[in-house]
């Protein structure tokens, strides 16, 4: 099982998925032509680093724009967390935010209300 990073580009954002430090962030913009494919990469790791015997995962989000797809994909994203949350794998995730982004504050909230694993909202200002 191999660490992984994809770089950030206009579309996408970064993903940095690190076997050693059991975490995986997420930073920049999020609107790629097919989110769900990008997403799936992500997903089919988090899947395998579990199945490898892992028991702890923390996901940083550090995103600065969604698209409608994107949200979907983030929304599949918090359930996985959440499946293996349920199956007493030790999640947490951090939600952060620029201070003044009213939007991405309000989408991680929902995920906070939705979902039972640790959900830490995180303003930051630039």
């Amino acid at each position: 099982m191999k660490s992984v990073f994809l770089p950030k580009t206009p579309e996408t954002p970064s993903v940095r998925m690190d076997v050693a430090q059991a975490y995986i962030e997420l930073e920049g913009n999020s609107y790629p032509e097919n989110a769900f494919e990008f997403y799936q990469q992500i997903f089919d790791w988090i899947d395998e680093y579990f199945a490898h015997g892992a028991d702890r995962l923390r996901a940083i989000f550090r995103l600065n724009y969604l698209n409608t797809s994107s949200a979907k994909c983030m929304l599949n994203f918090m359930a996985l967390l959440q499946q293996y949350h349920a199956q007493d794998k030790i999640i947490s995730v951090e939600w952060h935010y620029e201070e003044d982004d009213d939007d991405m504050l309000e989408i991680g909230k929902a995920f906070s209300v939705d979902f039972t694993m640790p959900f830490q909202l995180v303003p930051f200002s630039e």
